[in-house]
């Protein structure tokens, strides 16, 4: 399944702060089969084939919308499935934003208080790019071309240029496009992807997994 010309259906909000004002974007319907938590790995997501689908696509319109803060309010998701999370493990939020906005996560939370509904509309996905780094090229260290962590008020944020979006993004096109197929022909594998970001300590990978008590056929 090819990920460009999907239909994401989101709500699109406007909050204002004092003098600044956020355009805040999130799914029209909560994401129904996504637990995410911090881990041992990191920060961790278990998905299944429609959620993968999702969090692919906020990744890409987050690559191409650098005034807006996408929005997935995964602890609201209702899904149960922690197969791979311990105990103690804390749920969380994801919030993906270009670092241009200059936003400070301790604001978080005040701008999630203000969220009020939201006025529908239909993102008409155009996809993730693959090659976006040449063989042995790594994203320029520097704050500009590289993908950063923070975390706040139950919320992990990850903040890039569209570059460090797109090439970190490429592992979530495999696992949208690729992985479905190869899932079915290996069943007792485990697919997930490993997306490095700064700012996690230790802690230093989005860990997204697919869920292996809800397998997916190659159907849609």
């Amino acid at each position: 399944m090819k990920l460009a010309g999907e239909r994401w259906r989101t709500l699109v909000s406007t909050v204002r702060l004092g003098r600044d004002e956020y355009r805040v974007v999130q799914p029209a319907r909560p994401v129904a089969h996504a637990s995410m938590h911090l881990a041992s790995c990191g920060v961790s997501v278990t998905v299944n084939k429609a959620s993968a689908r999702e969090l692919a696509m906020a990744w890409a319109f987050a690559m191409r919308s650098p005034r807006t803060l996408v929005y997935l309010p995964l602890r609201q998701s209702g899904c149960e499935c922690r197969m791979y999370a311990d105990d103690g493990d804390i749920s969380v939020d994801l919030v993906l934003l270009h670092h241009s906005l200059g936003f400070a996560a301790s604001r978080w939370k005040e701008v999630r208080a203000r969220l009020r509904g939201g006025r529908p509309h239909t993102v008409v996905c155009q996809g993730l790019p693959r090659g976006v780094l040449r063989r042995g090229e790594v994203l320029r260290r520097d704050f500009k071309d590289d993908l950063r962590y923070h975390f706040a008020a139950d919320t992990a944020f990850f903040t890039g240029s569209r570059k460090a979006f797109a090439a970190t993004g490429e592992e979530l096109l495999d696992m949208v496009e690729d992985w479905p197929r190869l899932m079915h022909e290996r069943q007792r594998e485990g697919f997930c992807a490993e997306i490095v970001a700064k700012g996690m300590g230790s802690r230093e990978q989005l860990h997204v997994q697919y869920c292996l008590e809800h397998r997916v056929s190659t159907r849609r």
